[in-house]
């Protein structure tokens, strides 16, 4: 019989995880879809469930020395309205689900879950931000990018909780971001892009894209950012360069066809909304 515990304290939760297998329960959102049985009757969850949603220490966004630190237990809502959360942090939280929903759901169950399709991983990946994992052993902090290897797998181990989501301090005001799904509410995405640059003197000094659900994993190139990094903002406008960062990004875009779109759509998406990306910041 599968037991449940509901602590109050982060002490209290890495006791009981220290030891065998559990299914922390966040917002729950994406768990009780994944362990429904059927319409009416109650989720099976298979392992000990762990509520984390009356530890009220996991709930604050506070700044600290590193940068934002967010709680794992601050809800979507939370976030969405806090206003020091980053820009566009917040337009891809407020992008998720319905109100009713982000009430409820955790940005610590969005990364947890793992889905490419996340909505709040590619502002996450363009900040840099990084989880902090809790366990009995203390504390270790990992990138985004590297906590997340794989469609619905991290690198949380068992006796370990993501107890909060830290945002480094940045200087980058212009902001892009655009979610593609079939409806304005509750659309599932079929693809997103996010961008963050910024402009001095005719010259752009720090710009970069994120894509999400175009790969198994969001897609980040540094790479290819320092192809762009350093350029008059003039040459954002120019066909031959254009061309030639769409071309290199096209090699990197891998979607696959499912139930929500085509392969084919979400690359030539992708490189149209990239390409729209580049203008805003050669108008900046």
């Amino acid at each position: 019989m599968v037991a449940v515990y509901r602590p109050e304290t982060l002490a209290q939760a890495l006791d009981w995880v220290a030891v065998g297998k559990h299914t922390l329960f966040s917002g729950g959102t994406d768990l009780m879809v994944q362990h429904a049985v059927r319409s009416g009757l109650t989720p099976n969850f298979e392992q000990d469930v762990v509520f984390l949603d009356a530890i009220e220490e996991l709930k604050q966004i506070t700044q600290t020395e590193q940068g934002l630190s967010i709680g794992a237990e601050c809800s979507l809502a939370d976030i969405e309205q806090d206003p020091l959360v980053p820009d566009i942090l917040r337009q891809g939280v407020a992008n998720i689900a319905a109100p009713a929903l982000r009430n409820r759901a955790t940005m610590a169950g969005n990364i947890c879950n793992a889905s490419p399709a996340a909505d709040s991983l590619p502002a996450l990946y363009l900040l840099d931000a990084t989880v902090v994992l809790s366990s009995l052993r203390g504390q270790r902090e990992m990138a985004i990018a590297d906590f997340i290897t794989g469609p619905g797998k991290t690198q949380l181990q068992d006796d370990e909780i993501l107890s909060h989501i830290i945002v480094p301090k940045s200087d980058l005001p212009i902001v892009f971001y655009h979610k593609v799904g079939t409806r304005a509410a509750n659309a599932l995405t079929k693809l997103s892009v996010a961008g963050l640059a910024k402009v001095v003197d005719g010259q752009v000094v720090d710009w970069r894209a994120a894509f999400g659900a175009v790969g198994p994993k969001v897609v980040r190139s540094r790479e290819l950012e320092q192809l762009i990094i350093g350029q008059p903002v003039s040459m954002l406008g120019e066909p031959l360069f254009v061309g030639n960062i769409l071309e290199q990004y096209s090699k990197i875009i891998r979607p696959i066809d499912d139930q929500r779109s085509t392969a084919l759509y979400r690359h030539r998406t992708s490189l149209n909304l990239l390409q729209r990306w580049l203008t805003q910041v050669s108008t900046a």
